[in-house]
Formats: C-alpha cells, structure tokens, sequence
C-alpha cells in the first residue's frame, strides 16, 4: 500500500463505508445500523476474547482495507513487552500482529490464531515469532514450518535483548522510541507514531536504563530519540532524549497524538487498562492515525477530548468489546468526532 498521508488513508475508508463496499476493521457497526446506512463516525471491531479481537483487527484489514498481507507477526497473549516492540515490525512487514496463549499457558498456537494465519497469508509466507522459547513454545515453529510457513524467531535474553532484536530486524533505523518496558500503556500510544517515523521501540527498565538498551544507543549514537512517558518512566531513564508525556497515561497518549498526528482525520481508541486490544490495533493504524487510550467508562480523559476538539477527525475506530471500553466512551467519541 502506498503511503499518501493520513487524509487519503481515511477518506479511502470513509468512501467504502458510505458505498457499503466494507467497513473499517469489521463489518460490525457499533450502532446496529444497516451497512447501506449512514454509518455513525465511531465503529468498534472486536472478539470474544483478546485473541478474538486480534482475529477480527486481522481480518477486517487484510486485504480489504490494507491489501493482501505479505507476513504475519506472532506474540504471546498473556504478557506485552514483546508484542509492544513488535507493532512496528508488523507494519514493516505488512501483516497483522497476532496473539496466543504464552509457553506457560500453551504448548500449542490457539486453533483460531492458527486459522487466521492460513486465511491471512499462503504457505511460503514467513511468520515472525517474538520471544524466545519461554515465551512462545517452540512447538509452534515446528506446526507452522510442518504446514510449509518459515519462521523467523526474534528473540533476546529478555524482553529489552527481544526489542533489540526488533530494532535490527527493522535494519537499526535512525529514529527510536524509549518505552519503559515495566508498564504498557506508554508504548501502546508510541506504536502507530513509531511506524509514522519509521523507527523503533525500545525499552527502559522505568525510570532506569536497562542495559540492552543503553548499549544499543551507544553502539548508534546519531539516533533521534524520544522518550515516551515521564520522569517515572521512559523520561527518567534517558533525560537526553526528547521528552513526551503528561501527567497521566490518558494525557501521556494525547500528547503523542499532538506531536505526530496533528492534522489527523482518524484515530484508533482502546482501553488503557489493558494491553492486547492496542496491540493488535496499532499496527494496522500504520502510520495514519494515532492510538488514543481511553478508559472503560465516560467521561473521556480531558486531554483526549480536548485532541479530538482540535483536529479534522471525520471517522475513528474502538479497539475491543463493551467491556474494556464502553458504549458510553463509544458515544463520547462519537459526540466528539460530530
């Protein structure tokens, strides 16, 4: 898919909501309106569970709304550092980011995440596998390579060593984004920013560097960095870096919106209580729109509200069901994007 800027992406999809062609993400409208309806500005995509919800992100983008997939990446469920490094690989590689129950859950790949990725991509396709094999069981390499898909493990010693690995994989860009690597929410709102600037995520052990990390930046020392998250976190870690927080994860979130998607005409939204809906949402944001954290129940964070009240947002878009974010944040959204 070609990147022609943040308005061409969402008017594309705004014209084959109103044709009735396909909705964003899922042909589920939050409303309950017809598809042949005017469809209201805010739709929600999810499944019955976490992996579901990466399922229905999966195969509402691919290929009707991003074009066929060319890989998939592979994370585990129950535990988000790798998968937050992750996003940005599965733009990269133009696939979805999927999820399944971690090695010491399962041994096995859920059957529903197996099943998408024989839908998403054909045998020959290769599946990147984050983590090593305490995170992900290394029976899954032998089912996907037995079913004619090579697998590529992107893993370290630990979660910092694994998003090194990412940002090598991603052929050591100029521009990285410091997360800590002990909390999630920061990194969910750095995802789509970090693949707008074509760079990577690393992570910060909170307020301390983390080795991995420290030695990555010293070993490539021209890179542009940001720090996403406070003095508590990724901020206090590295006071060189550019700093972008505030005082909360909500106000942390829109002021990564502020500064890479000013002028945006959509927006993802997901509970910042939680971390798999983001996940799988972010990377199919790609580079078009910002990944704003809400919370399960209205009102809207003030700095949320107060993004959406400043840019020309025509359409957004909830990642996950009632129950990590509410009709009544959905409403909200809603109210604030007419």
């Amino acid at each position: 898919m070609k990147v022609q800027g943040t308005s061409c992406v969402f008017a594309t999809h705004v014209a084959r909501v109103l044709a009735g062609a396909a909705l964003l993400f899922s042909p589920v409208i939050a409303s309950g309106a017809q598809a042949s309806a005017a469809p209201p500005p805010v739709f929600r995509v999810f499944g019955v569970d976490a992996i579901g919800t990466s399922i229905a992100v999966s195969a509402g983008s691919f290929p009707a709304i991003l074009g066929p997939a060319d890989a998939v990446v592979l994370a585990r469920s129950d535990y988000f550092s790798d998968a937050l490094a992750g996003g940005p690989l599965a733009a990269v590689v133009n696939g979805p980011l999927l999820i399944t129950p971690g090695a010491s859950s399962s041994a096995t790949l859920d059957p529903r995440v197996l099943a998408e990725i024989q839908r998403v991509i054909p045998a020959g396709h290769t599946v990147y596998i984050l983590g090593g094999p305490l995170a992900l069981s290394p029976n899954i390499d032998v089912t996907l390579v037995g079913l004619g898909y090579p697998v590529v493990r992107v893993q370290g010693v630990n979660q910092f060593a694994t998003a090194v690995a990412i940002a090598a994989r991603l052929g050591n860009p100029s521009t990285i984004f410091e997360a800590t690597g002990l909390d999630f929410a920061d990194a969910l709102s750095a995802v789509p920013a970090t693949i707008r600037m074509h760079g990577a995520i690393l992570l910060t052990s909170g307020a301390t560097q983390s080795p991995e990390t420290a030695a990555y930046l010293a070993a490539h020392p021209m890179v542009t960095r940001y720090a996403i998250g406070g003095p508590l976190a990724a901020a206090g870690a590295d006071p060189s870096a550019i700093p972008i927080f505030g005082p909360d994860l909500f106000a942390t979130s829109a002021a990564v919106a502020t500064t890479f998607f000013s002028g945006a005409q959509g927006f993802g939204a997901a509970t910042g209580f939680n971390f798999p809906d983001a996940l799988s949402g972010g990377p199919v944001l790609r580079q078009f729109a910002p990944m704003l954290l809400v919370a399960p129940h209205a009102p809207l964070p003030a700095p949320i509200a107060q993004y959406l009240a400043t840019q020309p947002i025509t359409l957004g878009v909830v990642f996950g069901g009632p129950l990590a974010v509410g009709d009544d944040v959905l409403a909200a959204l809603a109210a604030a994007v007419g």
